[in-house]
């Protein structure tokens, strides 16, 4: 027990230091929403609360993963559906402190796609899709893909990121540094899933590499990865490990001279008896962004949030 507190406390320490340096180095991040801490520092509701309540969030409806563009004011999300389009990619964007209609982005709508993730630089746009391969049928696993921008703001067309990346399992929910290197989840819904990691080689990817036993574990799922823009800080959910609150949990851990450290569940302030996954931080990490569902009753999902700060109380 012992042990393990000195190991929190210095991971809490450790968590603030490289948010500090990650920050530093994120040119034109802005706040994502109106001030909510004080002198004593943020409130704090435990497991979090509703984010854009009857804006991005809507009952009904299942919304997942949250992502934004560098400048916090665009956000990016996909949609599931029982009406077509059945799974799509939204955007919405931040005006007088609220969020208008979602509109369905200029290359989505007709195939299953999901799991949107803006580069750092803002220039790219990352996801997971079914879509066909070089005029192939539809896929019936997910594979990865990215969209870049082009003259005028607007996205250019799907380019999918290749057979090294891409495997006959499911490639979901990718995250991308500043030096382009992707961190993402594979494997399949009938055994489990792990995260891996692929360099930027060029214009393409070096063979992706098992981000090992720290946070992976051949008992459970470890899947939904973010990453800080300098590689740091990973943030990712897991199904069902020993230790945690619920069915799904978020956890964390720490990129120390290129090891990954032991990962640690973020605790109490943000895991309940729920499901919670698809996990984004804002681009100051001041914010914490992820989804909460209720299987048992079945209940649509929508987007929840937290102050970082609130983690370590």
């Amino acid at each position: 027990m012992r042990r393990f507190a000195k190991l929190q406390s210095w991971s809490k320490s450790l968590f603030l230091a490289l948010s500090v340096v990650t920050v530093s180095g994120t040119a034109g991040a802005q706040a994502l929403e109106p001030e909510s801490s004080s002198a004593s520092g943020p409130w704090c509701e435990p497991g979090g609360s509703l984010f854009a309540p009857g804006e991005i969030s809507l009952e009904d409806r299942s919304e997942y993963r949250l992502v934004f563009d560098p400048d916090g004011r665009t956000a990016y999300y996909h949609v599931e559906s029982d009406q077509p389009p059945y799974q799509a990619i939204y955007v919405t964007r931040l005006h007088n402190g609220h969020y208008g209609p979602g509109e369905v982005v200029s290359f989505s709508g007709t195939y299953r796609d999901s799991d949107p993730f803006v580069s750092p630089d803002g220039q790219s746009l990352f996801f997971s899709s079914t879509r066909p391969v070089n005029g192939g049928p539809e896929r019936e696993d997910t594979d990865l893909w990215v969209v870049h921008r082009v003259r005028g703001g607007g996205w250019g067309e799907p380019e999918h990121l290749g057979a090294r990346v891409n495997t006959p399992k499911q490639e979901l929910y990718v995250s991308v540094t500043r030096d382009g290197t992707l961190y993402f989840a594979s494997g399949t819904f009938e055994t489990d899933f792990e995260l891996y990691r692929a360099r930027r080689q060029g214009r393409s990817y070096a063979a992706p590499e098992n981000l090992g036993p720290a946070l992976n574990s051949p008992d459970t799922w470890e899947y939904n990865p973010w990453v800080s823009p300098d590689g740091r800080v990973l943030v990712f959910a897991s199904l069902n490990r020993p230790g945690g609150y619920g069915l799904g949990d978020l956890y964390v851990s720490f990129n120390v001279a290129g090891t990954w450290t032991q990962a640690l569940n973020l605790g109490p302030a943000v895991n309940t008896v729920k499901d919670e996954f698809h996990p984004t931080l804002s681009n100051d990490l001041r914010h914490l962004y992820f989804v909460r569902q209720t299987w048992d009753p079945f209940t649509p999902s929508d987007f929840y949030h937290l102050d970082t700060l609130c983690l370590w109380r």
